[in-house]
């Protein structure tokens, strides 16, 4: 049976995969998403965490255990989702 499985072709990568001379990228909207709000989103990512992890300790102004658990998935998220769009080249 597993041989059966083995011989089986691949499927051919899908023509809709966005690469980085795609013709979206020159779209109003995507050159809004990639220059303005995706690294604002970025940053603020960046800054929850920095505070949610140092500042806050440091200034005796922490976060509760359930906001910081918040702040922390929400850049571990942004930086997941960047990741994956590295991975497929279109970031």
């Amino acid at each position: 049976m597993n041989a059966a499985r083995t011989t089986k072709a691949t499927r051919p990568v899908a023509a809709s995969i966005l690469l980085p001379d795609s013709p979206i990228r020159s779209k109003a909207w995507y050159q809004i998403y990639a220059r303005l709000a995706r690294p604002t989103l970025d940053w603020v990512g960046v800054v929850g965490a920095a505070w949610a992890l140092f500042v806050g300790d440091w200034i005796d102004k922490p976060m509760d255990d359930g906001t910081r658990l918040i702040v922390l998935g929400f850049a571990a998220a942004l930086h997941g989702i960047r990741s994956v769009e590295q991975m497929r080249g279109v970031s």
